[in-house]
């Protein structure tokens, strides 16, 4: 495992928790019986954008450039190890990263429907998992930081108010960073999400979060 990570690293990459398949998993998605276990591989903060952001994938006008760059990425670290990539994007059917995830790290549901970890804030995600017979290692448990926030600013913070209790508005949100370039979102992203106190040192570098944010918007 450490010879994988140090391969990760170097692509900006952690590993973020293992857990044993389900054996309903096992069966919804044809995995074979000697590969009982995903390990989850994302970012923390923007440790990967400095690697992604020089890639040829990022440069070359085509769609989808960080979901091939971890396809790349992912195929070329597993190339000589007896591990097989399993991919977020990839479906349908989609593989259950959420509840992989969830079983894996200390992680709980944010008031923005976001998963929220107690060390990296919102500041995560998940860009791949590893497929084989490797070691589970328990989560360490750890309550949500959303219980002992005061006053929740990030859902106050959303200038069209796209979040509540009740989910996310996602057209009034589209619509609003359509009709409004002058908007603070367009230089950090999503202001709900901006202003999060937990592990504000994790937030994303503006460049990422305006990716991010184009992204969103080109499929609306």
């Amino acid at each position: 495992m450490r010879e994988l990570a140090q391969r990760l690293q170097t692509h900006g990459l952690y590993l973020r928790g293992s857990t044993a398949l389900h054996q309903q998993e096992i069966e919804d998605y044809s995995f074979a019986g000697d590969e009982p276990v995903v390990t989850l591989v994302g970012n923390i903060g923007s440790s990967y954008w400095p690697h992604f952001s020089r890639s040829a994938e990022y440069r070359d006008g085509r769609e989808n450039p960080l979901d091939r760059w971890s396809r790349r990425v992912a195929d070329e670290i597993c190339r000589d190890l007896p591990l097989r990539p399993l991919f977020p994007f990839a479906g349908p059917p989609y593989y259950p990263f959420l509840q992989w995830a969830e079983r894996a790290e200390a992680l709980s549901q944010s008031p923005l429907g976001l998963m929220i970890h107690a060390d990296f804030g919102l500041w995560h995600s998940y860009r791949f998992a590893l497929l084989g017979a490797q070691q589970v290692s328990p989560p360490v448990p750890a309550p949500s930081p959303c219980l002992t926030c005061a006053g929740q600013p990030c859902l106050h913070s959303c200038p069209v108010n796209a979040f509540d209790h009740s989910g996310y508005a996602v057209d009034a949100c589209a619509s609003f960073l359509k009709h409004s370039p002058q908007a603070e979102c367009h230089s950090h992203g999503c202001m709900a999400r901006y202003n999060c106190p937990v592990a504000r040192e994790h937030r994303y570098e503006d460049e990422q979060s305006q990716f991010h944010l184009r992204a969103f918007l080109a499929d609306r």
